[in-house]
């Protein structure tokens, strides 16, 4: 016959099985011991755009600072480019709907900055594309950006050295230009002066005109050849388009210049229909700002003031390996 087990005996199997069981649920499940859930900071980057065309590098940054930095970004253009109460009302909505903190590359800086000292908006914001930087030291605003005029003052400086003084310079401009299109133009206003006597005007760019009236507008009274240049990256492009479809138009105009980094940009570059390009490192920028929204998020303080690098390049620079990191970064 099988000896029963004793009082101490079963008291140890049943300790035994209470411990194993004990011990498991410690290794497999958080009913005992919960693991410390990351915090996900809600970020919204609204931007002066109708579209994401130019800012694809830049979001890849933000992605990727995303994902390292435990954010959430909402990435939203406005429904009509350069539209400044639009992206006012899109402001109050994100920060309705629970963003942390606000990214924007404003209409206008200033009317931003407005309506955080009147309480209309509580988020830390931080400005890209932009001037406008708020009050240092505060903890409520920081700034990614450019120095958009030394850009264009490079550029400026670029095309006078190469310009012939019988050669009228054209300034494609037009009123919804934006922030940095502005600084850029100005810029580029300084830099092109120096040294130079030939002619210069503007001209009211207008992409829906008909596109030879354009060239036969740019080229009335004038018999010598002109050289383009264009403020913003849309205009860049169109200009380019322009040349490419427009048979003649290259012996007319011989040289475009302006700034962007978007494929389409580059491949004009790369055909030489674009002589030169400024380019910025929008990738680093994303992540930049990103990095920055969560730092003010959690109630830390940013350094503002800092611009981040831009460059001039031409048609031989896109194999530089320098300058591919930055046009073409790995997401």
């Amino acid at each position: 016959m099988m000896k029963s087990m004793t009082g101490k005996e079963k008291f140890f199997w049943i300790s035994y099985g209470i411990g194993l069981t004990f011990l498991f649920l410690l290794s497999s499940t958080d009913l005992i011991i919960k693991e410390e859930e990351a915090k996900v900071h809600p970020i919204s980057v609204i931007v002066e755009a109708d579209s994401d065309d130019n800012y694809v590098n830049f979001r890849k940054g933000m992605d990727l600072a995303a994902v390292e930095l435990n954010a959430d970004v909402n990435f939203i253009t406005l429904y009509e480019k350069g539209n400044r109460r639009q992206q006012e009302e899109l402001l109050k909505r994100e920060q309705q709907d629970g963003s942390s903190a606000l990214i924007v590359a404003p209409v206008n800086g200033e009317a931003v900055l407005a309506m955080q000292e009147e309480n209309q908006l509580v988020l830390p914001l931080v400005f890209i594309n932009s001037e406008t930087v708020g009050e240092p030291g505060t903890g409520k605003t920081a700034a990614v950006t450019f120095d958009y005029f030394t850009m264009g003052e490079k550029l400026g400086k670029e095309i006078a050295a190469v310009r012939s003084p019988n050669e009228k310079l054209y300034f494609l401009e037009n009123e919804a230009m934006s922030v940095a299109g502005r600084k850029f133009m100005e810029g580029i206003r300084s830099g092109a002066a120096e040294g130079s006597e030939g002619p210069a005007a503007s001209y009211a760019w207008a992409p829906e005109a008909e596109k030879g009236k354009i060239l036969e507008k740019l080229t009335e009274g004038w018999t010598q050849k002109i050289i383009l240049v264009a403020p913003e990256p849309e205009s860049l492009l169109e200009a380019a388009q322009m040349l490419e479809d427009i048979e003649g138009a290259k012996e007319w105009v011989t040289g475009l210049y302006g700034r962007g980094s978007s494929v389409p940009i580059l491949n004009f570059l790369d055909k030489g229909i674009i002589k030169g390009l400024c380019i910025t490192d929008d990738f680093s920028a994303g992540y930049l700002s990103v990095k920055a929204a969560i730092e003010l998020a959690e109630g830390g303080a940013v350094q503002t003031g800092n611009y981040l690098d831009s460059y001039f390049i031409r048609r031989g620079d896109l194999r530089d390996e320098k300058y591919e990191k930055i046009l073409y970064p790995v997401e």
